[in-house]
């Protein structure tokens, strides 16, 4: 009897202690599945804006393609979409209007916030592509060639092609526009946060920063950035 009851004992024991061993190690578990994500934030450089070759630029960050039929197609640049990350854009003008060189033609809302474009030329909208402005991702992957905004019947675009970039000098002058950012953004926030850790030094910055200026700061961006005059 002593013997069984010692062997009893035992079992018990080595019950117990399996049972504390498995209940450690699910607090253990669940105390690692609950530590908190790490987020990372979308970063760009001046070497990562996309620019491809064949179009033209403006001064305000549109691009332009000119048709056989002497119509252009236009839509924002690479630098715009990095910087705004557009949540929708809106037209200011209706096919058939007529519409001024440096007359905004667009909003783009991003984070509650309002930012125009203007256009480039004097004309007539032939065109709006409002499956693009229906659906803006298509411009976040890619605001070029097929995701253009509108169509133009330019009046006399000779007066103004002299003031478009094309070729070499656009990858020059994107660089330059982003260094003019950077600059911006340093002069308009104390939070280092927005511009990155290396803002001297090639540092990058987040995407859509221009979401969270507030409304001084927007408008000096329209003005150094957008605006044609």
């Amino acid at each position: 009897m002593v013997a069984l009851f010692v062997l009893l004992s035992f079992i018990l024991i080595i019950s117990i202690s399996l049972i504390v061993t498995k209940v450690r190690d699910k607090k253990i578990s669940v105390f690692e599945e609950a530590k908190p994500e790490q987020t990372t934030k979308t970063v760009f450089t001046k070497e990562s804006i996309y620019v491809p070759q064949g179009l033209y630029y403006s001064k305000g960050h549109t691009w332009l393609n000119f048709a056989e039929d002497g119509k252009l197609k236009l839509g924002i640049d690479d630098f715009i979409n990095k910087v705004l990350k557009p949540g929708k854009i809106f037209s200011l003008k209706s096919e058939g209007e007529k519409v001024s060189r440096g007359e905004p033609i667009f909003e783009i809302l991003a984070n509650g916030r309002t930012v125009k474009i203007y256009s480039p030329v004097d004309g007539i909208i032939s065109s709006l592509n409002k499956s693009i402005l229906e659906n803006v991702k298509h411009i976040r992957e890619n605001p070029y060639r097929d995701n253009w905004l509108i169509e133009i019947e330019p009046a006399d675009v000779k007066l103004v092609l002299p003031s478009f970039k094309i070729g070499k000098e656009v990858v020059n002058w994107m660089k330059e526009e982003v260094n003019r950012f950077k600059d911006l953004l340093a002069h308009l926030s104390p939070k280092p946060s927005l511009v990155g850790a290396t803002l001297y030094d090639g540092g990058n910055i987040v995407e859509g920063v221009v979401r969270i200026l507030d409304e001084e700061g927007i408008s000096k961006f329209e003005d150094e950035f957008l605006k044609l005059s």
